[in-house]
């Protein structure tokens, strides 16, 4: 279905027209996928680095003659319209221009990538939110603007957040109970500690290889000490309205048949004291060393359960993977591509007005900061990937009880007092960035919630730290 109307929206000259913020590694792939496609195009890039953009358009086989600047919104909407590729600084300019149908944000940044996709949902864009960094912070918000604006705000396919989450929908589509979903992690015994120059070691990535790709060692070291993966599993969580078991969740070093298993419950002999969570299976031994024999790596998957005897029957003689006392079954896929599937999404939004998965306006969890060291009073914390605190999923309502801040608020704020490697960040902890959008628009979120929850502030803080009237 989408291929046909691609093909018709070529063949009447009025392709999908999207704007990209941001063109690391993923705006780069995202652009060489849509300049193999039929009836959408890149048709302006965002990066105050008009280099990699620049280099994006070039590597997917726009000659460079035919690539435009553009200093003001109406030269923006002059090359959109004439068909000719160009590049601005200021993403909000995307937002602004007429032509554009879909706005993709992947700067990986909470503030940069909130202020983009507020401004691009109330000027009546669609938005794919590939930054989930931005989305567990203020996606409900975001959400909810979507909404009043008869857009689409979206998980983007290829990222490991929205493979899960299509097979979620498949299961629940069926009539499946989702018992725990989630993805593979790579996580080895000193990765919690690791830094951005210690990122490019891990994942072998060469000085060419980085330069090419147009790699941000701060991101890529997210996923090495575990943050990344933390801050997907919040975003899943958000969109299919599950929660993490324990905070961190159990992430068991597990092969791929044990999967069903190990997320099962303890009275069946796993790991889960509910059903209905996100969780992560480790493919590193439990010496933290050594890679085990058959581990998912950086799949997805969900074990789901059926009380039925004849499905029971159905999935296990089909090759699925069986725990929980034979009602538990492991559907995965053993790979997420990426930049490579991501203009699916972009096609359902605006084809169907659809959604390929999209965080509830009332989150179900938050992804907390945590001292990655041993920290001290005056240090400026500097967010995911860096020096000071990593990520970690927490149930939404823990969050609120205990006043725990945010990971998406955590770059830039000042320790008040010494923290402990481990210590989860209070509010209370730090001085944040008055300045800072997504700061105004989290106090705005969580505002609402506490209006439609019942609940009050406590003290002067955010409306986070907060109990039943």
């Amino acid at each position: 279905m989408i291929a046909q109307l691609l093909a018709q929206r070529a063949s009447d000259r009025n392709p999908i027209r999207v704007g990209i913020v941001g063109t690391g590694k993923f705006g780069a792939g995202l652009v060489a996928q849509i300049s193999q496609m039929k009836g959408m195009v890149v048709a302006a890039i965002a990066d105050i680095k008009a280099h990699n953009a620049r280099y994006a358009y070039e590597s997917s086989g726009v000659p460079a003659e035919e690539i435009r600047t553009a200093e003001t919104g109406a030269e923006l909407e002059d090359a959109v319209r004439a068909g000719k590729p160009v590049i601005v600084e200021d993403g909000l300019a995307l937002g602004d221009c007429e032509s554009i149908d879909v706005v993709v944000e992947s700067t990986g940044l909470p503030d940069v990538g909130a202020r983009h996709g507020f401004h691009a949902l109330s000027n009546g864009k669609h938005v794919v939110m590939v930054n989930v960094e931005a989305d567990v912070t203020v996606g409900p918000f975001l959400r909810r603007t979507a909404d009043a604006a008869g857009v689409v705000y979206t998980m983007v396919d290829g990222d490991q957040p929205a493979v899960t989450w299509n097979i979620v929908e498949w299961a629940r589509s069926l009539g499946l109970e989702i018992v725990a979903a989630g993805r593979g992690t790579i996580f080895y015994a000193d990765d919690f500690e690791g830094t951005p120059e210690t990122a490019a070691a891990r994942f072998g990535f060469s000085p060419e290889h980085i330069e090419r790709r147009t790699i941000n060692l701060k991101m890529f070291n997210s996923f090495r000490d575990g943050t990344k993966a933390q801050v997907e599993m919040t975003a899943l969580a958000n969109a299919a309205g599950l929660e993490p078991d324990v905070r961190g969740m159990h992430e068991p070093s597990v092969n791929l048949e044990e999967i069903p298993q190990q997320f099962s419950l303890r009275e069946e002999g796993g790991l889960l004291t509910r059903h209905g969570v996100v969780e992560l299976a480790n493919s590193v031994a439990d010496d933290g060393e050594t890679m085990l024999p058959n581990p998912i790596r950086m799949g997805v998957f969900a074990v789901v359960r059926s009380e039925h005897p004849f499905t029971q029957e159905d999935l296990a003689y089909h090759g699925c993977h069986v725990g929980g006392e034979g009602k538990n079954f492991l559907l995965y896929r053993p790979y997420h591509l990426v930049a490579v599937p991501a203009p699916l999404s972009i096609a359902r939004a605006v084809l169907f007005n659809a959604a390929n998965g999209s965080c509830a306006a009332t989150p179900t969890a938050e992804c907390i900061a945590v001292a990655k060291r041993d920290l001290r009073r005056g240090e400026v914390l500097d967010g995911g990937g860096g020096y000071t605190v990593v990520g970690q999923c927490e149930k939404a309502g823990i969050a609120g009880r205990d006043g725990l801040l945010p990971l998406g608020l955590a770059d830039g704020a000042t320790l008040k007092r010494d923290v402990g490697k481990g210590e989860a960040i209070l509010y209370a902890d730090v001085s944040l960035n008055e300045d800072s959008f997504v700061l105004k628009m989290r106090r705005l979120q969580d505002e609402i919630t506490c209006r439609e929850q019942g609940l009050y502030n406590i003290g002067n803080g955010p409306p986070v730290a907060a109990v039943r009237k």
